[in-house]
């Protein structure tokens, strides 16, 4: 069941809304050598330091990156899927790892025919380990969120603010003196601002949107420049 399904573009860029995307490589928070949508670069990859590729190339990493999670769902969900559905279930697995396919009680749920109840469940894939104690984050309580409507079909666009050279200097400074950003501010999009805006953008639960590069959502440029904070 399933067997001819692949993720969207759509779906991609939902993934690529939560793992941000950065064209350049770059040291994840582990020091290993990243790039793109989340891709740890392997032995034998050529991704030379300081060289940028496209967002185009970026997803077409992510669509073969994401292949372990189609593969699984392919294998343990036993009921018929949409594109919606699948799209969301390929993100969660993405995020926690493939093993929520056959353990968790969101696809036991969904194995026995109950659709609804999926958006829900997911909300209990929101806790991680807080000083030594399993507390809810919000920011994957908000990834869960937008999955399950996403899963339910109930998804609603964002507005969304483009950048420019001084709204984007603008905002360096305001993450500067919040401790988030620390080197010079030159409204150039960098890793130090991708990382500086996901770690804002967790901290108020707020997405940052399918391509923080070019734009953000209106909700967080407003929250980020103190209107809603």
């Amino acid at each position: 069941m399933n067997e001819q399904m692949q993720t969207s573009k759509e779906g991609l860029d939902f993934i690529a809304k939560w793992e941000g995307c950065v064209l350049k490589p770059y040291r994840d928070i582990a020091g290993l050598r990243t790039i793109g949508i989340g891709h740890l670069i392997k032995p034998g990859e050529n991704f030379p330091d300081g060289v940028e590729i496209t967002r185009k190339r970026a997803l077409e990493i992510l669509s073969d990156d994401v292949k372990k999670c189609e593969d699984a769902i392919k294998k343990y969900i036993r009921v018929a899927l949409n594109q919606n559905q699948f799209d969301a279930l390929v993100s969660f697995g993405f995020n926690c790892g493939t093993g929520v396919y056959l353990t968790s009680d969101v696809c036991k749920s969904l194995n026995s025919g109950d659709y609804s109840s999926v958006p829900q469940k997911l909300l209990s894939w929101s806790k991680a380990k807080i000083n030594g104690v399993m507390q809810t984050n919000q920011g994957l309580y908000n990834r869960r969120m937008s999955e399950g409507q996403l899963f339910s079909g109930s998804m609603v666009p964002q507005e969304a603010v483009r950048w420019t050279k001084d709204n984007l200097a603008a905002a360096q400074e305001i993450l500067k003196k919040m401790g988030l950003y620390n080197i010079k501010v030159d409204g150039i999009w960098g890793p130090t601002t991708f990382i500086a805006l996901s770690n804002f953008s967790a901290k108020i639960g707020v997405s940052m949107g399918d391509n923080p590069r070019m734009e953000i959502p209106k909700k967080l440029y407003e929250a980020l420049f103190g209107e809603d904070v």
